[in-house]
C-alpha cells in the first residue's frame, strides 16, 4: 500500500519518482474495474439479469467498507456500486411506485457510504477540509431526512452532496500529492468550495427539480451511448482540473 504522506523533507517529484509504480498499477486497476463493471451492467441488462434487493444492500454496504480499506479508490468503488444498483434492480423498468420507494432507499443507502467515508475524513490532517467535510455531510443529513419526511426532491438541491466531491478532490489530492495539507489560504478554500459545490447543483437540479439527464435535454454531437460520459467528463472537469493543480502546486514542498 502506498503511504498516505511523503517521507520527511521529501518532495512531491521525489515522493513520485519512488511512488509512481504503485500509484500507477493502483489507478490502473480502478480503471479497469469500473470498464469490467460497466461492461458487465450492459450485458446484464441485455440478459435481463436482475438481483434481489437484499443481495443489492448487502453489496452496497460491503462497498462503503473499502473506504476505509483505500480512501480514495474504496470510495469510487462504493459509487460504481451505487450506480449499478439502478441496473441491478432494473429499476427503470418497474413502476413509479417502486421507483419513488427506490429514490428514498437510495438516499438511506447512500448516507450509509457518506458517513463511513466521514470515519475517514474525521482523521484527515487538513483541519480546513476536515471540517469542511464533516459540515458537507451534517447538511446533507438533514437534506435527506427532509426529503424523506416531505418526500419534495428538490431539498435535495438545497442540501446538495458536496461532501462526495469535497471528498474524492481531497483523498485524491493525498494519493497524488503525499501531502496532508491541501487547504493552504482563503483563496484556495474559496476555490474548492466553488468546484465542488457547482458539478453537485448542476446534478441535484437535473435529478430532482427537471427529472431527467442532461443528455435528454442537450444532444451533444455523438453517438447516444457516449453522452452520458460526455457529460459527466464536462461537469467534472474543473474538479479534475483542481486537484492536479493542487497536487501540482504543492510538488516543491517538502513534507513536514
Amino acid at each position: 500500500m502506498i503511504p498516505s504522506r511523503a517521507r520527511r523533507g521529501e518532495t512531491l517529484a521525489q515522493a513520485l519518482q519512488r511512488r509512481w509504480p504503485v500509484l500507477v498499477l493502483r489507478l490502473g486497476a480502478l480503471a479497469l474495474f469500473v470498464y469490467i463493471g460497466d461492461r458487465v451492467m450492459v450485458e446484464m441488462g441485455h440478459r435481463g439479469w436482475t438481483l434481489p434487493m437484499e443481495a443489492v444492500v448487502v453489496l452496497r454496504l460491503l462497498s462503503s467498507l473499502a473506504v476505509l480499506v483505500a480512501p480514495f479508490e474504496g470510495f469510487v468503488v462504493a459509487l460504481e456500486v451505487d450506480k449499478w444498483d439502478w441496473f441491478w434492480l432494473d429499476a427503470g423498468d418497474r413502476s413509479a411506485e417502486f421507483q419513488a420507494l427506490y429514490q428514498e432507499w437510495d438516499k438511506v443507502l447512500d448516507l450509509a457510504l457518506l458517513a463511513v467515508a466521514a470515519v475517514a475524513a474525521w482523521r484527515w490532517r487538513d483541519p480546513v477540509a476536515r471540517a469542511l467535510a464533516l459540515g458537507a455531510f451534517a447538511l446533507r443529513v438533514v437534506g435527506v431526512a427532509a426529503f424523506i419526511a416531505t418526500e419534495q426532491r428538490w431539498l435535495l438541491m438545497a442540501f446538495p452532496n458536496v461532501f462526495e466531491t469535497l471528498y474524492l478532490l481531497y483523498a485524491g489530492f493525498r494519493l497524488l500529492a503525499a501531502r496532508d495539507r491541501m487547504l493552504t489560504s482563503a483563496r484556495v478554500t474559496l476555490l474548492v468550495v466553488v468546484v465542488t459545490l457547482t458539478p453537485k447543483l448542476i446534478e441535484e437540479y437535473f435529478l430532482h427539480v427537471l427529472e431527467q439527464r442532461p443528455w435528454d435535454w442537450v444532444q451533444l454531437p455523438m453517438p447516444h451511448a457516449m453522452e452520458p460520459r460526455a457529460w459527466v467528463a464536462i461537469t467534472y472537469l474543473p474538479l479534475l482540473l483542481t486537484g492536479l493543480a493542487l497536487a501540482w502546486r504543492s510538488r516543491n514542498q517538502p513534507a513536514q
